[in-house]
């Protein structure tokens, strides 16, 4: 899926340079599951392998995979007022792969 190494390359393009920069840190970040998680939501980076089996429905993409956690079902029995006003704010509906108002493509 990518071709990126540890030694660094003062002469590759910028992206390449931040790719292997985020892998870096990527892996450094790996016993801290969910930062890893949002840094790959945030850069993109490192280049993963696609799902292969997609059970989502078509809700959520294979690449780049889960965008967000749903709210809990145990909101909407408990606190559906500011469910329905959360989920109002979204822009999409409440799975996966809706993305948040800072995540931009």
């Amino acid at each position: 899926m990518s071709t990126i190494t540890i030694k660094w390359n003062n002469g590759d393009a910028d992206a390449r340079k931040l790719e292997r920069i985020i892998t870096q840190k990527w892996i450094a970040m790996y016993p801290d599951g969910e930062e890893a998680w949002a840094e790959y939501r945030r850069t993109g980076y490192p280049v993963l392998f696609p799902v292969v089996v997609n059970l989502s429905g078509g809700k959520i993409p294979s690449v780049p995979g889960v965008r967000r956690l749903p709210i809990p079902q145990k909101e909407y029995r408990n606190n559906k007022a500011a469910v329905d006003r959360a989920v109002s704010t979204l822009n999409g509906p409440d799975n996966g792969g809706t993305r948040l108002w800072w995540d931009k493509p």
